[in-house]
């Protein structure tokens, strides 16, 4: 008899904690004694139950025994199934602690039922209900707010995101109900800041029934600041004059505020914020045009204890500011994407020069001036990164793909998208003799081309050099030096990588895919634009990937149906399959998809023009796990 027969179910249930969702999906199929294992609410807590209006006729009864703790009813429509689906759901909100009805369409009556049943709720998101706040009568009657509020006692997060209708009047009694929230959520959300025609100078109430504004907004905060720790009121006309009055009210002590998209905040409003809330630990401020290096000075002087650091796409910063990053001792999570002036020597400066660097997460997307140099200092200083993110960095070579293969064994996510320097060298941890180092030396000061009026020299030509680096290896070159047996660092040496982006690196070819892209946890891949590899490349991705669930291969010309329909059968796993714009494609791949990707939710077909759209439509209808599929321009139409 096999092993897992004498395993007790509290020891089987130990283990699966160190695995993944998925991973214990497949474990809870192995016998009667496992798959009880798995039901042991201890596993439950990263598991979320997802409805939409196309799965109302699944058994919300079969997972009551489950007691799970987190549901998403997204998308429901105002159909009889639909409502079905929310009164069945009342049998699991017992053990509730977060609940999503972002964009479902439901009456007040519907809302207040499934509220009713969720003693224990922690979390409640009401993103695009715009049809529950459109008559401006929610919780109007005194008897469900007196039923709620004893209900809601324990609701610490509150998301009311992109609602159109919502008003002063609405908003009092919805977060009278919920009294002790410590995260508010309002992004997106049409809100006056402005409020002064509205409530003249004096008025201290506001009710309004018709619009929702700040100063109501701030009159809450006012009243419950001591328990208050996290605001979000990303893409918002939030100023300047309104942020300060926030951060200078009385009593708060905010941890969290994400500002992504607030185009009227300044260099002057953050000054003052970090000065009267020096306690923030995550600061979002993705998308503040006006937000320069002003900025992280005041953050970098206030902020000591920061852990979390937005600022993608704010383009004024530049290595001035990010030289003082080496004064947050504590940040664990960066974020400086499409910042175009920011160079390798600020970041050398600011995060290499760290002894004990906590950096976890550090995301450099766009950041095209960054060269090998800091690759190679970032890679002493955070053997501990877990999250890389450089792609278009258009001047990294093979060299920082071996470093990152020699040192960084704790990633979990790579992108290198758009590396178009990266060969099939990089990826298998060769070196080319006479090239040891990044050429980013011939790299002018606007990008790869020297040619510019700033270039200080007299020649204009230059003959093209003959040597190594300039010499393209064909593959029988690359198959002899893997004959050779000798130390050297492959991509596949960071064996617990799960996420991994390569697209349109246009040097990679089979070769490169074939003996690196193995890896026992790896998630998620992505091929897009890879024009060199062709049906090999993608049988040996489902064969050495046992647990891909995401793949992405997008422009891959060369694909044929052959491969499509082997890692259809191999890859047992497969939720999403991206295959647009692979004309030589037909509806064979799609019947294939059809019988062997039993678990497929997403399919992107778009631009296939010899697949038929009656062949992706039979799919769709047949296909009961499917949620979307992507068929522009399918079969040339």
């Amino acid at each position: 008899m096999s092993l897992q027969t004498y395993l007790p179910a509290e020891v089987v249930s130990h283990i699966m904690k160190f695995l993944s969702v998925s991973d214990r999906k497949e474990a809870a199929l192995v016998n009667k004694t496992w798959y009880e294992a798995s039901l042991d609410p201890v596993l439950q807590h990263d598991i979320v139950i997802s409805f939409t209006t196309a799965t109302t006729g699944y058994s919300v009864s079969s997972l009551k025994k489950r007691k799970m703790p987190h549901l998403l009813l997204t998308h429901l429509d105002s159909s009889l199934g639909a409502k079905s689906l929310v009164l069945k759901s009342c049998e699991i909100a017992q053990n509730l602690q977060s609940l999503s009805l972002r964009c479902s369409n439901i009456t007040e009556g519907t809302f207040l039922e499934i509220l009713s049943h969720c003693k224990v709720l922690k979390s409640l998101d009401l993103s695009c209900c715009d049809s529950l706040f459109m008559s401006g009568k929610l919780l109007e009657k005194k008897d469900d707010n007196i039923n709620l509020k004893d209900i809601l006692k324990e609701v610490k997060e509150l998301k009311l995101n992109s609602l159109r209708f919502l008003s002063d009047a609405t908003f009092n009694r919805l977060v009278a109900v919920c009294p002790n929230i410590e995260k508010l959520s309002l992004a997106s959300i049409q809100m006056t800041f402005n409020s002064t025609p509205y409530y003249p100078k004096g008025t201290e109430t506001c009710d309004n029934g018709s619009m929702l504004t700040f100063q109501n907004i701030l009159q809450y905060i006012n009243s419950h600041s001591s328990q208050l720790v996290s605001f979000d009121f990303s893409k918002t006309t939030m100023s300047n004059e309104s942020l300060v009055k926030l951060g200078q009210t009385k009593n708060l002590r905010l941890s969290e505020l994400i500002l992504n998209g607030c185009k009227e905040i300044a260099d002057k409003g953050i000054a003052r914020l970090c000065k009267s809330q020096p306690h923030l630990k995550s600061i979002d401020l993705s998308g503040c045009i006006d937000v320069g290096d002003g900025c992280i000075a005041s953050i970098t002087s206030h902020l000591t204890e920061l852990e979390s650091l937005k600022l993608n796409k704010c383009r004024g910063i530049s290595d001035t500011s990010v030289k003082m990053l080496k004064y947050l001792g504590k940040l664990e999570f960066l974020d400086l994407s499409e910042c175009y002036q920011v160079t390798s020597q600020g970041l050398i400066s600011g995060i290499c020069s760290q002894k004990d660097l906590c950096l976890s997460h550090l995301n450099l997307n766009c950041c095209s001036l960054i060269q090998g140099d800091f690759i190679l200092g970032l890679s002493k200083v955070a053997p501990n990164l877990t999250h890389l993110d450089i792609g278009s960095c258009f001047h990294l070579t093979d060299l920082s793909v071996h470093l990152l293969s020699k040192y960084m064994m704790s990633l979990r996510f790579l992108r290198l998208a758009w590396c178009k320097e990266i060969t099939d060298l990089g990826l298998l941890g060769f070196e080319r003799e006479g090239n040891p180092q990044d050429t980013h030396h011939e790299q002018g000061e606007h990008g790869n081309c020297r040619c510019t009026r700033r270039y200080n020299s007299n020649t204009i030509f230059k003959k093209p050099s003959t040597g190594l680096q300039d010499h393209k290896l064909s593959v029988s070159e690359i198959e002899d030096m893997l004959k050779v047996t000798q130390d050297r660092y492959k991509i596949s040496n960071i064996s617990g990588l799960r996420h991994l982006d390569i697209s349109a690196c246009p040097k990679l070819t089979d070769i490169g895919i074939k003996e690196t892209i193995r890896f026992k946890e790896l998630r998620s891949l992505s091929l897009n634009m890879v024009h060199g590899i062709t049906d090999s490349s993608i049988i040996s991705v489902a064969t050495h990937n046992p647990s891909l669930e995401e793949l992405s291969l997008s422009h891959c010309t060369l694909v044929t149906d052959d491969g499509i329909s082997i890692a259809a059968s191999r890859l047992k796993r497969l939720t999403s399959l991206d295959i647009s714009s692979c004309d030589r494609l037909t509806d064979r791949s799609i019947h294939v998809l059809q019988d062997k990707c039993k678990r497929l939710k997403h399919l992107n077909v778009s631009f296939c023009g010899s697949i038929s759209l009656q062949a992706v439509e039979k799919l769709e209808t047949d296909c009961d796990t499917l949620l979307s599929v992507q068929k522009r321009l399918v079969g040339g139409n």
